[in-house]
């Protein structure tokens, strides 16, 4: 018994060459140097009591303000040559309230009063069952017999319909 080889068959197609892994952007690294409007609204800030870890977390905004931002979603922003803080705090519904602070102690405010708002802010409204059943309660009852005499409950007659 004798085995013979057989060759295989190759195809002439060649494989697409693969492509090329996609580059990855590095993060931007932390700047050298910090600008004068960073120290004055960390030096603002740590005089009015409010949170500020870094100087390099104040971010400069186009028109002269900076900003911080804290990890619940409110941030701070502080418009130079003044001690006025505007805090801009997230509610439950979704919005932002804005409030001016000058103290820790009224941001702290702020934000409870952000946490506690129930106003949906333009989204549609629900009604509790509560307020559902006062609603019920305030609506005009008519019977079967007034609906087919075309009668209100306030018995009016009904008007007639005008000629052109």
């Amino acid at each position: 018994m004798t085995r013979t080889k057989q060759k295989r068959r190759t195809s002439t197609t060649t494989k697409p060459a693969p492509r090329a892994a996609l580059p990855v952007r590095e993060a931007a690294p932390a700047p050298d140097f910090i600008t004068e409007g960073q120290i004055r609204a960390h030096y603002q800030a740590r005089l009015a009591g409010l949170p500020s870890p870094r100087i390099t977390a104040w971010t400069p905004l186009p028109d002269g303000t900076h900003t911080i931002r804290f990890p619940s979603g409110a941030h701070i922003t502080h418009t130079p040559g003044t001690r006025v803080f505007t805090a801009h705090t997230p509610c439950p519904q979704g919005a932002h309230h804005t409030a001016t602070v000058t103290t820790g102690r009224e941001l702290q405010q702020a934000e409870t009063a952000a946490t506690l708002c129930t106003d949906p802010h333009g989204q549609p409204r629900i009604l509790t069952l509560h307020q559902a059943a006062a609603t019920a309660e305030d609506t005009q009852q008519l019977s079967r017999d007034d609906i087919d005499a075309g009668l209100t409950a306030t018995d009016e007659q009904p008007k007639e319909h005008p000629e052109s």
